[in-house]
């Protein structure tokens, strides 16, 4: 009685639901194919965009480096060490200069007309004990800065946004060789994966 009353339930056999076409859609948002996993040497392209958090590291890890630092020198400094990629305002640095007093990791030193800081013996031994994940994240805002980067970033934004007007109210036909021409392309990119791994190391 149970599946007569409530037909949609019953469920459909394997042979029946694996003939079924696929039915194309558009995703609301990119899903990314399963890649394999990079070499060493290997930089992603997609930068790291900085967040809140990371100005607390970079403020912490700036006055590692130096004695003391006002506010705007550690907007200064954040530019000059992320080769111009990162330019946080004033207004997103203060505050997390003043957490990190409350948290404190840093202290004032009041002279020369402007508020300084300094680490504190607490704000040193954090700095110690996260510097390798912290170096990490410094190259990774770096490597925005490069032209390659950017410029095939863009390019892979381009080819999303092709995609989706490709799949817009796409039939099956129009799915399927949209499908090719990605796989495709993802084969051609493992292929130059494949032949950087197999040339010989320059001795």
């Amino acid at each position: 009685m149970a599946d007569a009353e409530f037909p949609h339930s019953a469920k459909i056999p394997l042979a029946a639901e694996s003939a079924l076409p696929p039915r194309p859609t558009l995703p609301a948002a990119p899903v990314a194919l399963q890649a394999a996993r990079p070499s060493a040497g290997f930089t992603a392209l997609r930068a790291h965009r900085p967040s809140r958090g990371d100005i607390r590291t970079a403020a912490l890890t700036l006055l590692a480096e130096d004695d003391q630092l006002n506010g705007n020198q550690v907007v200064q400094r954040i530019a000059e060490r992320s080769q111009g990629a990162w330019r946080p305002s004033p207004g997103a640095v203060y505050p997390a200069l003043n957490q990190l007093e409350k948290d404190a990791l840093i202290e004032q030193i009041e002279g020369g007309g402007r508020r300084s800081y300094r680490l504190t013996e607490a704000g040193r031994a954090h700095v110690c004990e996260n510097r390798e994940k912290w170096d990490a994240m410094w190259q990774n805002v770096a490597s925005a800065a490069d032209a390659r980067t950017q410029e095939v970033d863009t390019l892979c934004e381009h080819v999303l946004t092709a995609v989706r007007h490709a799949l817009y109210d796409a039939d099956d036909e129009r799915y399927a060789e949209v499908r090719g021409v990605l796989l495709g392309a993802r084969r051609s990119l493992y292929r130059l994966l494949a032949e950087q791994d197999d040339a010989p190391a320059d001795e």
